[in-house]
């Protein structure tokens, strides 16, 4: 499976639920250029993501982007922006791709990779709510 497919089989461990109204872009800054990097490296590249969403006074919640099986996961940030910031945020972690949540449905979109931006449903359909 190409990782692009992987990408689009992805489902989302939340601790928090956000509200149906609003739009909003999951983005990692682990693993750049969807290679996979050391997990002492992948937590710094996190937490400075992290420190540039409090600087710019983005609201964000964590979230876990994993495969099905939960044999990968990835820690990412729901953020509540607008779509090209997203973007750019994501062009700064130099990420192949975001995904987009617009009224409840989930796209995922490219950003440094070279794919056609796709629909994959509800949202709320790959959401797994955790206490």
């Amino acid at each position: 499976m190409s990782l692009w497919e992987a990408y689009r089989q992805t489902i989302f461990i939340c601790h928090q639920d956000v509200a149906a109204e609003l739009n909003f872009a999951i983005i990692s800054a682990q693993n750049p250029w969807g290679k996979l990097t050391n997990p002492l490296l992948n937590q710094c590249l996190d937490k400075q993501f992290e420190h540039v969403l409090q600087q710019r006074r983005l609201l964000c919640r964590k979230v876990t982007g994993a495969a099905p099986d939960f044999s990968v996961q990835e820690k990412s940030w729901i953020v509540i922006c607008d779509k090209a910031q997203a973007w750019q945020l994501a062009e700064q972690c130099q990420q192949l791709a975001m995904y987009w949540v617009e009224q409840g449905q989930l796209y995922l979109v490219p950003v440094l990779a070279q794919q056609q931006e796709c629909a994959m449903g509800s949202f709320v359909a790959r959401r797994l709510l955790m206490p």
